[in-house]
């Protein structure tokens, strides 16, 4: 299933550290930081959210993922975990569409950084980022929780 030109594209993601997360954690207007592994994004922002009483209101057009993998989730390849991350999850991640979840729960990540940021000092994260050869956007914000779900998805 794996085209000829995507395979070391997943290892050379993967092995991009995390040092950044040293200068990001000097920033006053990062409230939380956590690497993302293998209970996906929505469990560890779940579990930001829950800690700090707040949801997450996600931009799906804006999410950072490697595009040439949408073609293998289509057809088919989605790891077991991911439907496991979904149903631990439970109520706290809302019934949305199926590459949204699929994406969203993905235990297959880089463990890469999801970090909470006040809206005053993203140019500082920005910076910190250009510094690091990396583009940090914005792909949500927070907001006071509605029921139980945890992360609403737009887009």
């Amino acid at each position: 299933m794996l085209e000829a030109g995507h395979h070391g594209l997943a290892r050379e993601t993967m092995l991009k550290p995390n040092t950044i997360g040293i200068a990001l954690s000097k920033v006053k207007g990062v409230n939380a930081m956590t690497d993302v592994t293998g209970f996906g994004l929505a469990g560890h922002l779940t579990e930001m959210c829950s800690a700090s009483g707040v949801m997450a209101q996600i931009d799906f057009r804006r999410l950072p993922r490697l595009a040439e993998a949408e073609g293998y989730r289509r057809q088919g390849a989605v790891p077991g975990g991911t439907v496991r991350n979904r149903d631990a999850l439970g109520s706290a991640l809302p019934v949305m569409d199926e590459a949204h979840w699929q994406w969203l729960c993905d235990p297959q990540t880089s463990g890469g950084l999801l970090i909470s940021v006040d809206p005053a000092w993203e140019d500082d994260v920005e910076r910190i980022g250009r510094e690091y050869a990396l583009t940090l956007e914005p792909f949500g914000t927070l907001k006071a929780p509605q029921g139980d779900a945890k992360i609403e998805v737009i887009g």
